[in-house]
C-alpha cells in the first residue's frame, strides 16, 4: 500500500490533485474520499476547477472520480494531465494542504486585499488576513484565525477543520453569522451597536466570547444567539 496515494494542492486557478503511480483505484478512490470530508467546509456549494496529474485513468476511472468529487462541489473545468511524478512538476514539492490546522500565532496565510462583496466566498486552509470589508452576503472560511482590517458584517468561520483554538478578529465585528470550530453564533434581530474598538472573538469552556481589544473589557458573546453545531 502506497503510504500516500493522493494528495491536493489548492492553487489561484483551483486545486490540483496528484494520484500516486502504481496506486489502485480503491485506493485512490479512499483518499479523495478521507481529503474531500476533511476539506468539506471549503468545497461546500462552491464551483472548483479541478486539474489530475500522476497516474492515468481510464473514461470509465474518470467518470468514477467525477462522481465522488461531484457529491462534495461543483466541478468547473476539468483536466487528467496524467503522466507526471510531483518532482516533474513546477508546482511541486507537492504539499498535503488539507490537513486540519492548529494554532493561532503561526501557520498559511492568505491576504486577501479589497471588499468582499455579496455572493463571494473566500475559503483557504490556513489563515485569511482581509485588508478591507466584509460585507453582507460575503463569506470568509478559514482552516486557522481570520482577521479583517476593516468592517465584518458577513459570514466567517474560523477553525473550519475543527480547530476550536482559531479566532475571528475585526476593527468593526458585525457579522450576520460567526463560526469557530464547531460553534456557531448568529446576529440578533433588529438593530446592533457598532462597536467603537477592535474585538475578538474566540471560544473558552465551551462558550464563545467576544472581547474588545482592550485590557480587562472582555464580555460573554450574550448579544449574540449561540449555538453548537
Amino acid at each position: 500500500m502506497i503510504e500516500k496515494p493522493v494528495l491536493f494542492k489548492g492553487t489561484r486557478g483551483g486545486l490540483s490533485i496528484y494520484a500516486a503511480h502504481g496506486a489502485a483505484l480503491p485506493e485512490i478512490m479512499d483518499g479523495f474520499v478521507k481529503k474531500l470530508r476533511s476539506g468539506k467546509p471549503f468545497f461546500d456549494g462552491t464551483t472548483v476547477n479541478l486539474t489530475f496529474i500522476g497516474r492515468e485513468f481510464e473514461p470509465e476511472e474518470q467518470r468514477q472520480i467525477l462522481g465522488l468529487f461531484s457529491q462534495y462541489m461543483k466541478p468547473g473545468t476539468v483536466e487528467f494531465r496524467g503522466n507526471a511524478a510531483p518532482e516533474e512538476r513546477e508546482d511541486y514539492p507537492f504539499e498535503d494542504h488539507f490537513e486540519s490546522f492548529d494554532g493561532i500565532e503561526e501557520g498559511m496565510a492568505r491576504f486577501v486585499r479589497g471588499t468582499v462583496r455579496s455572493g463571494q466566498r473566500i475559503f483557504y486552509e490556513g489563515n485569511i488576513i482581509v485588508i478591507g470589508d466584509v460585507n453582507p452576503g460575503g463569506e470568509v472560511i478559514a482552516g486557522g484565525n481570520i482577521l479583517v482590517l476593516g468592517t465584518l458584517r458577513g459570514v466567517a468561520h474560523a477553525g473550519a477543520t475543527g480547530n476550536a483554538k482559531a479566532v475571528v478578529a475585526s476593527y468593526c465585528l458585525l457579522p450576520t453569522q460567526l463560526r469557530i470550530a464547531g460553534y456557531i453564533a448568529r446576529a440578533p434581530e433588529g438593530e446592533t451597536i457598532k462597536p467603537s474598538y477592535p474585538e475578538v472573538a474566540y471560544i473558552k469552556n465551551n462558550q464563545l466570547f467576544i472581547e474588545p481589544y482592550l485590557p480587562g473589557k472582555g464580555k460573554q458573546a450574550d448579544s449574540i444567539l449561540q449555538t453548537k453545531v
